[in-house]
């Protein structure tokens, strides 16, 4: 029984000692190494004693190895903030953001020129005043993935309403004809 439970004991941590990480690239390439750390955007990643740094747009997926480990640890608990921030940008763009009436109405007068002009404007919660005012993430306002998330929701939303404005203008077009 002794044999038995030390031939496992060996071979569980042999296994072990082999285990590896797993990364696949958005080109479908699969490599199995150690993931070293996760910041700044990137990957350090080894594997077969060369060191290689990822950028994280070219990776589809991270499989970690063991559960445990500080480096999946601190990813998981990095990707849980970020999607905080992120919600908490797009709730506050979604809430606050924008005369939504007023690009519907710039959507009826200027159709396409609108949206253009409203993709290429700069919108931040720092400029509006019902966002400034209301909302409760004002510590967050310069926080990168809290702004990213708020631009596009907020622009998407503004789009969307000079959409419909310009889509009500060609609906009457049509019926007065």
């Amino acid at each position: 029984m002794k044999k038995i439970f030390f031939l496992s004991l060996t071979i569980f941590i042999s296994i072990s000692a082999f285990s590896n990480d797993i990364i696949t690239l958005n080109n479908e390439m699969v490599f199995s190494g150690k993931v070293k750390s996760v910041k700044n955007c990137a990957i350090t990643f080894k594997a077969e004693g060369v060191k290689y740094i990822i950028p994280a747009s070219d990776i589809f997926s991270i499989e970690f190895e063991n559960k445990e480990d500080k480096v999946y640890i601190n990813y998981v608990k990095s990707s849980q903030e970020d999607v905080e921030k992120c919600l908490k940008g797009r709730l506050d763009a979604e809430n606050f953001h924008g005369k939504k009436g007023g690009h519907f109405v710039l959507g009826v007068l200027f159709g396409p020129f609108a949206m253009i002009g409203t993709a290429l404007s700069s919108t931040s919660p720092d400029r509006g005043k019902q966002t400034y005012m209301l909302s409760e993430n004002k510590e967050l306002f310069s926080d990168l993935e809290y702004l990213s998330c708020y631009k596009k929701k907020a622009k998407g939303q503004l789009i969307l309403m000079e959409g419909l404005g310009w889509a009500t203008w060609i609906l009457f077009a049509i019926a007065i004809q």
